[in-house]
C-alpha cells in the first residue's frame, strides 16, 4: 500500500493513496555509477516518476511542489512502513491528459545546485568540513560521520577553482577525496557513504536477500579488485598500483579512472601523490562482482549497503556479495539492484 502527500506551493495538498495512483507509474531511480564503469566520488540525486489521478488537475499548478511517499506491506497486525523519502517537482517535465498528471521529481539533492558563496570559495576547508558548510549553505542537515574513517580527513583546500560553481560541485569533489560517495537519505539529509566494504569476510551485511526476494540474478564468476588507481597529480595523469594481494586468490586485477579534482589546484605533486594514494590505500580490500538481480519491490535496500545474495542460483556458493551501484524501484513492479565491478584489466597499465 502506498501512501503520501503532493503539497503545493500556493498552498494545498493532495493525499496519494492506491486510488488515485497511475498503475505501473510510480518508480525512484538512484545510481553512484551513471554508465557500466565503478567509480566514486559521486553526488548523484534520485529520481521519482508517478502518476496521480486529480480531478482538478487543470486547476492545480504542480510546479516545485513536494512529494512526500511511503510504502506498508506486511500480514495484517505485522505491517511495516517505509518512508521512501520527499521530492521536488521539475516544473519543466510535468504531463497533463485530462485527469492523469505525470510528474517528475527530484530528491533534496537538487538544492545544492545554486552558486557557491564567496565566504564559503575562500576560507580553508577539510573534506569533510567543505560538505558541512555546503550542507549548512542550502539547508540540508550533514548525517554525522567520523572524518577519521574516510581517507585525506586532514587534506587541506580552498576551493577557489573556477571548475567549482556550485555547492554540488564541492560536495562532490570533497567525496571523491574521501574515497565515498554523497546520497540524499530518504529523511532529506545528505549522507556520506563509503564507496566500498571493510572486508569481503566479514560476516556482517545491511541486507541478506535469500532468493525468495527475487525473480533472477545474474553475477560474474570472478570478483574484480582495484590494483590501479588514475588520478591526476599536478595537472598530468599518473597511475598508481597497489601491493596489496588479495585474499582471494582468483581475484581479477581491476582498473579505475578518477576525473580531475579541481580541489588538487594549486596542490604540489607530492601533496596529490599523496591524497591520490590514500584513496587507493582506502580501496585495496574492496572486491566485487558484477551483480545484476530482478526482485520485488524491497525498498530497504540502499545505495552503498552490503549486499549478500543467497538461496536460488547462487546455492553452490557461501555468497554472493554486492555492493549496489544503482537501484530502480518500480511499486508492485521489478527493482532492479545493480553492483558495478572495476574494470578488469589483463595486462600491466602503470
Amino acid at each position: 500500500m502506498i501512501n503520501g502527500t503532493v503539497s503545493l506551493v500556493s498552498g494545498g495538498s493532495i493525499e496519494i493513496t492506491d486510488e488515485n495512483v497511475v498503475h505501473n507509474s510510480v518508480s525512484i531511480s538512484m545510481s553512484t555509477c551513471r554508465n557500466s564503469s565503478f567509480t566514486f566520488g559521486t553526488f548523484n540525486g534520485a529520481v521519482l516518476n508517478i502518476g496521480i489521478i486529480d480531478d482538478h488537475s487543470l486547476d492545480h499548478d504542480f510546479a516545485g511542489a513536494s512529494i512526500s511517499l511511503s510504502v506498508t506491506a506486511g500480514e495484517e497486525g505485522e505491517e511495516v512502513t517505509t518512508a521512501l523519502g520527499t521530492y521536488y517537482v521539475d516544473a519543466t517535465k510535468i504531463k497533463r491528459r485530462k485527469q492523469t498528471v505525470m510528474l517528475t521529481a527530484y530528491d533534496r539533492a537538487y538544492a545544492f545546485d545554486t552558486e557557491i558563496a564567496d565566504s564559503v570559495k575562500d576560507s580553508t576547508h577539510t573534506p569533510y568540513t567543505a560538505i558541512n558548510a555546503a550542507c549548512n549553505a542550502v539547508g540540508v542537515s550533514l548525517v554525522s560521520a567520523d572524518p577519521q574513517t574516510f581517507p585525506n580527513s586532514g587534506f587541506t583546500f580552498t576551493p577557489s577553482s573556477r571548475s567549482i560553481q556550485t555547492y554540488r560541485d564541492l560536495v562532490m569533489w570533497a567525496v571523491q577525496l574521501m574515497a565515498a560517495n554523497a546520497v540524499i537519505n530518504r529523511n532529506g539529509a545528505l549522507e556520506i557513504r563509503h564507496a566500498r566494504y571493510a572486508s569481503s569476510e566479514s560476516g556482517t551485511s545491511d541486507y541478506m536477500s535469500d532468493g525468495s526476494d527475487r525473480i533472477g540474478i545474474e553475477f560474474s564468476d570472478i570478483r574484480t579488485y582495484i590494483r590501479y588507481l588514475s588520478a591526476y597529480s599536478a595537472g598530468n595523469l599518473k597511475t598508481y598500483i597497489s601491493d596489496t594481494v588479495p585474499s582471494d586468490e582468483h581475484a581479477r586485477a581491476g582498473a579505475v579512472t578518477l576525473a580531475y579534482n579541481p580541489l588538487l589546484d594549486g596542490k604540489t605533486e607530492e601533496e596529490c601523490d599523496e591524497a591520490n594514494e590514500a584513496i587507493l590505500n582506502n580501496m585495496k580490500l574492496f572486491m566485487q562482482r558484477s551483480i545484476v538481480a530482478k526482485m520485488f519491490d524491497i525498498p530497504v535496500i540502499k545505495l552503498g549497503d552490503l549486499v549478500r545474495f543467497g538461496g536460488g542460483k547462487v546455492d553452490i556458493r557461501r555468497n554472493v556479495i554486492g555492493v549496489p551501484t544503482s537501484i530502480v524501484w518500480k511499486y508492485r513492479g521489478i527493482m532492479t539492484v545493480t553492483c558495478t565491478a572495476p574494470e578488469a584489466v589483463t595486462e600491466e597499465v602503470a
